[in-house]
């Protein structure tokens, strides 16, 4: 049934989501921490000189296991939430484009610029939604490594608090406009992946 389809779609895209953040969490995590590290090398002022051997011996030392998923809780609800939109809603699109044009008796495969533009608007609309989730996750992510008199969120809840009374809205959005521009590149993403399934499938 209709309902069963779309449900379908969109919880199989958000539950792809919380399984790729749950394994891969420490890597996402390492790579912010790494890519924020400037210095020179030769000075000793990088944090993590030594590179991702480094940030484990760090993170580990101070914080433990728990450390390398520190933000997992908001990550967990930003990802799934993006993965529900974005490949559930793109999956619902091309099924209900489907069964629309099949009871018209019209072509039921979409084109190629047609699943472009269906693309890009799911992609966009994913990005914008989970935006202000992701923003909170990675700046929960700078926090471990630190102590307690260094940090300047105690948990996801103050996190969000602190940028709203400091930053208003704005602080949840920082950024949002080149990650807008970076959605093509997630909108041919899923073009292509039907593009070549159906050249290798020969339809």
């Amino acid at each position: 049934s209709r309902k069963r389809r779309i449900l379908r779609s969109f919880v199989s895209g958000g539950l792809a989501g919380a399984t790729t953040i749950t394994f891969l969490y420490p890597l996402a995590f390492m790579r912010t921490r790494l890519a924020v590290d400037l210095g020179k090398t030769e000075k000793g002022e990088r944090k993590f000189a030594n590179g991702m051997s480094d940030v484990v011996k760090q993170i580990w030392r101070t914080d433990g296991l728990r450390g390398f998923y520190k933000g997992y809780g908001i990550a967990l609800i930003s990802v799934s939430m993006h993965r529900f939109v974005y490949l559930g809603g793109y999956d619902f699109i091309k099924s209900e484009y489907a069964a629309t044009s099949t009871s018209k008796g019209a072509n039921a495969k979409m084109q190629v610029a047609e699943r472009f533009a269906a693309a890009q608007f799911v992609s966009m609309a994913a990005s914008t939604l989970h935006y202000p989730l992701d923003c909170v996750r990675r700046r929960l992510m700078m926090e471990a490594g630190r102590t307690e008199e260094e940090r300047r969120y105690r948990n996801t809840i103050h996190c969000f608090r602190k940028v709203w009374i400091e930053e208003g809205s704005r602080g949840f959005f920082l950024g949002l406009a080149p990650n807008l521009v970076r959605c093509i590149g997630s909108a041919l993403v899923l073009v292509s992946y039907d593009e070549f399934k159906s050249i290798l499938s020969g339809e």
